[in-house]
């Protein structure tokens, strides 16, 4: 076994992380994946089926062709479809060229030896669906179900923080895990051999320290207003991506260095004229602090869930995700309990994931699932920890019990329920291999009809390839609907909006719809003084999309058809209506928006436009 490493995945919304496990000494460390640092973008680029380009090359491609470019794949897992520059793919082929990436970077700090196996990390509340398009990723580039093993994300970042300070079993820890699109937050109890069982869990997609940049990029509106309306007017209308894409790294820079330093300036250079705004912490602190509010009350809710009385009823909390850093967010949790000391919060998921498949055994010989245990009655509310509001759309629950899972299989290769086709009458691809180009951490995904893998089952049994299926999935209904349906929204929406389960739709096939109603303080709706909030219905059905755009197309219904520039997604409105329907034929979004009070059709193509709806 000498020689031999294992590579540990943190495969986050926002960034991917990795660590390296030496199997002969035990020693964990980070894997850099870029030339400045330690973690990769997690966006990727459709080129075609043939070609998926992520981390910062995805960043710089989406500069000339956004319909290519999906920044978050993590957040459409659930879809069972991703739809990027006409094509539709398996969201596995999107994990797999960010693996990929990853392996190739990896693998070339080791002089070109693989790893011997795969270590991925989940959120808690992930379903086995989910975790199966990790598995399938994995098979993709070459590793079996033999070869690799899942965890969840605390239990990792727990296993992580008490390895130099082993817990007595029965004493209960909580991890905190605030990144730059989700927050996660789990209760724990030490178990025997280094074990952990988390007993709570509670997470929200919908918020991370993208939400901390929204409200930022609000202030300087807001300033923008007063100082440079022309320089606001241009940003809102007229900037291209590249200006829009330098303002968030601004924007974003100045947030971190405020974790540190008393104040930060945000520059907005653009060719019409510059800016530069200067933000202290402490109108940063009144900017965020009803984000930190809501992220506070999920952290108590998920303590009540777990019956704790009090704040001394924790040995530890946990803080993880770069949004941890700010110092706000300590002060907060600082009365529910005893903040753990920090490494770089940002990487120790993935080596935690390491050292927990290795305290487990998952390397020395393949361990079969751990059960899950029922989740506790929910108990009455206790004063010390008050219960937070929380909403079908944007709250996930659930507690396991489960370990790391080496998750062995049937077959030799997973199959792929989607497999990339051409949105237009296109080919079907069926077979996939990889491709890996390595200069800024590059990968492409090549797929192609003759492919054949040579991975066998460990125990030998050669089972040959596994023929991709070609049936469409169903469509999801239920809580993997809403959140679905709820992840198809331009992100700018998704963070603004409150939205609940609307039901099914009457018509067959039944479609998941949700109902939603857009915050006050939205930039979508920002200054336009209307009586009441906008409030929207959604649902996910790409075949009606294409044929209301159709339709409308046609010009016999009387009303007008706003479209974006490259015809994938357009808006109806009919004339003296508050209401607007809207389509888009990429992600099969069906939306219809009702705004109160008189308005005329400028600001309802305003609101879309705000919304990045007709980009």
């Amino acid at each position: 076994m000498s020689g031999e490493w294992v590579l540990g995945v943190d495969f986050g919304t926002s960034n991917t992380a990795a660590a390296h496990l030496d199997l002969a000494t035990g020693s964990v460390a980070t894997v850099p994946l870029t030339h400045q640092g330690n973690l990769m973008p997690s966006a990727v680029f459709v080129e075609s089926p043939d070609s998926i380009l992520v981390g910062e090359v995805a960043l710089n491609r989406s500069e000339s062709n956004p319909g290519g470019f999906i920044p978050s794949p993590k957040r459409a897992l659930v879809q069972g479809v991703l739809h990027a520059n006409g094509y539709d793919l398996p969201p596995s082929a999107a994990v797999a060229a960010i693996l990929s990436a990853v392996v190739t970077r990896a693998t070339a700090a080791h002089a070109g030896r693989p790893p011997a196996r795969l270590v991925l990390t989940h959120p808690e509340a992930w379903s086995p669906r989910e975790i199966q398009v990790l598995l399938d990723a994995a098979a993709t580039i070459g590793f079996d179900r033999t070869r690799v093993t899942t965890i969840s994300e605390p239990r990792a970042a727990a296993h992580f923080y008490t390895r130099g300070n082993a817990l007595t079993t029965g004493q209960t820890i909580a991890v905190f895990d605030f990144g730059g699109g989700t927050l996660d937050v789990a209760v724990l109890t030490a178990g025997p051999a280094g074990a952990f069982e988390v007993i709570a869990a509670r997470g929200d997609n919908s918020l991370g320290g993208k939400n901390l940049d929204a409200l930022i990029r609000r202030w300087i509106d807001t300033e923008l207003a007063d100082r440079n309306p022309e320089l606001l007017d241009y940003l809102r209308r007229g900037a291209p991506v590249h200006v829009l894409r330098g303002l968030e790294d601004s924007t974003r820079r100045a947030k971190e260095l405020l974790s540190e330093a008393p104040s930060a300036t945000v520059t907005i250079s653009t060719p019409v004229g510059q800016e530069t705004l200067s933000l202290t912490r402490g109108e940063l602190d009144d900017l965020i602090r009803p984000v930190l509010d809501q992220a506070v009350a999920l952290a108590r809710a998920t303590f009540t869930d777990a019956r704790l009385t009090g704040p001394g009823a924790l040995s530890a909390l946990y803080l993880t995700g770069g949004s941890s850093r700010i110092p706000l967010v300590h002060t907060q949790l600082a009365t529910l309990g005893p903040i753990a000391t920090l490494d770089d919060p940002k990487t120790v998921v993935a080596q935690g994931a390491l050292i927990a498949a290795a305290n487990a055994g998952a390397f020395a010989a393949a361990a079969r699932p751990a059960d899950r245990v029922p989740a506790p009655a929910p108990p009455q509310w206790p004063a010390s920890f008050p219960a937070a509001p929380a909403t079908a759309a944007n709250t996930r629950q659930q507690v396991a019990a489960d370990g790391p899972r080496p998750d062995g299989g049937d077959t030799a290769r997973s199959q792929i329920a989607v497999p990339a086709r051409k949105s237009k009458r296109g080919p079907i691809v069926a077979g996939v291999a990889v491709v890996v180009i390595v200069g800024a951490v590059v990968a492409a995904i090549v797929l192609s009809p003759d492919d054949t893998s040579d991975a066998t089952e460990a125990s030998g049994d050669d089972t040959g390839s596994t023929s991709q299926t070609t049936t469409a999935s169903a469509p999801l209904v239920g809580a993997d609907g809403v959140k679905a349906v709820i992840n198809a929204l331009p992100q700018s929406l998704e963070m603004d909006s409150d939205c609940t389960d609307a039901g099914l739709s009457s018509k067959t096939p039944k479609v998941q719809k949700i109902s939603c109603e857009v915050d006050s303080k939205s930039f979508a709706v920002y200054e336009l003084n209307l009586p009441g909030y906008v409030t929207f219905q959604a649902s996910i059905d790409k075949d009606n999309a294409n044929k209301a755009i159709g339709g409308w197309r046609a010009g016999n219904m009387g009303g007008d058809l706003v479209e974006n520039k490259d015809g994938t997604a357009g808006a109806y409105i009919k004339p003296g209506k508050n209401y607007v329907e809207y389509v888009s034929t990429v992600t099969g979004l069906n939306l219809g928006m009702t705004v109160p009070g008189t308005v005329d059709k400028d600001v309802l193509v305003k609101i879309l436009e705000r919304a990045d709806m007709l980009d």
